[in-house]
């Protein structure tokens, strides 16, 4: 499943991401060509703009009218309308959305504390932006926002 998010979905783009779903999100686009890249690339499109949401019906881009501007509320409604129960969590990048590659500790020694090479044994990096990722408490503090959310 793919989404695009619109400018006003940055934070529930984010989330989605860490939940491993490919989901672009771009702040300064219009929105002739957000429908032109859900309908090239077959992304639904999530937005919280109602006529942005009838042009994408009309032009048959699946599309999900978002009503809340909380996103836990906003994840929380788009998961009554998709399965986001992914098994692939914590695999994309959370800033640019391109999937995660694992490296290793010696790849990483200069851009991480010590602390955190002692503590964890795996690390991934976006190669697309280059930062450094690892199941540190804030993956597990994430991961309990999205149990409480249902998904």
């Amino acid at each position: 499943m793919m989404f695009f998010a619109d400018r006003m979905l940055g934070k529930l783009a984010k989330k989605l991401r860490l939940l491993g779903f490919d989901t672009m999100y771009l702040s300064q686009i219009d929105e002739e060509k957000i429908l032109e890249l859900c309908k090239q690339n077959g992304r639904t499109l999530i937005t919280r703009d109602r006529a942005l949401h009838m042009r994408a019906l009309k032009d048959r881009i699946n599309s999900v009218l978002i009503h809340s501007d909380k996103w836990r509320e906003q994840l929380i409604e788009l998961s009554m309308r998709f399965d986001l129960r992914s098994t692939e969590k914590m695999t994309r990048c959370s800033l640019c959305n391109t999937q995660l590659v694992e490296i290793s500790v010696e790849e990483i020694r200069d851009r991480v504390p010590l602390y955190v090479q002692d503590t964890q044994n795996s690390f991934f990096m976006c190669p697309v932006c280059n930062r450094i990722y690892w199941a540190g408490s804030h993956v597990q503090h994430a991961l309990e926002e999205f149990r409480r959310a249902g998904i």
